[in-house]
């Protein structure tokens, strides 16, 4: 299946469509994270004669060790992307202007369809975290309970080291104003 979105097909006004797609046919793949379930894609499309508006929610799963206690994890990513879409002749300095804008496409009036994987694909990898799990997370291991607090553990390690407190004495003169 493919996230194949039929121009033609949409009536004017608002249009819900929705897709699960495998992360193998969008080509997800990380070093970090697999994907053990469908990337679901929620799209909501706005026409108006040959202009579409689009906007789409896409979640997902990830699975990957903590950094934490490295026990396997899984987390919801959720990702968004719009676009604008217009059907229309344009000129060259037309085509670029869009291009370099990035939300909006535009497309030969003879277009039919457009496949939507690509753009579901590269908002998956922009909201990819760093980690699992990731810092909005509540401060705890979801597997181990541990917290994730990074204070020093030891009334030892809280001590400034002596040798850094001359720099502590350094008083700094203000700027005079006009210099």
């Amino acid at each position: 299946m493919s996230a194949l979105l039929v121009l033609d097909d949409l009536a004017e006004g608002p249009n819900a469509l929705a897709f699960d797609l495998r992360a193998e046919e969008l080509g997800l793949k990380d070093e970090f994270f697999a994907f053990p379930s469908s990337v679901a894609t929620r799209v909501e499309v706005q026409r108006a004669l040959d202009n579409f508006k689009i906007n789409a929610v896409i979640t997902c799963r990830i699975a990957g060790e903590c950094y934490r206690c490295l026990e396997e994890v899984q987390e919801e990513v959720s990702a968004r992307f719009r676009l604008l879409l217009q059907r229309r002749q344009a000129t060259p300095e037309e085509l670029a202007s869009a291009e370099k804008d990035g939300f909006i496409e535009i497309v030969d009036p003879g277009t039919r369809e457009l496949d939507l994987c690509a753009y579901i694909r590269e908002a998956v990898i922009l909201d990819l975290p760093m980690r699992i799990p990731t810092p909005e997370a509540d401060g705890r291991c979801p597997h181990c309970g541990v917290d994730g607090a990074d204070e020093p553990a030891t009334e030892q390690e809280r001590e400034v080291d002596p040798r850094w407190a001359a720099l502590a004495q350094i008083e700094f003169s203000q700027p005079k104003e006009g210099s």
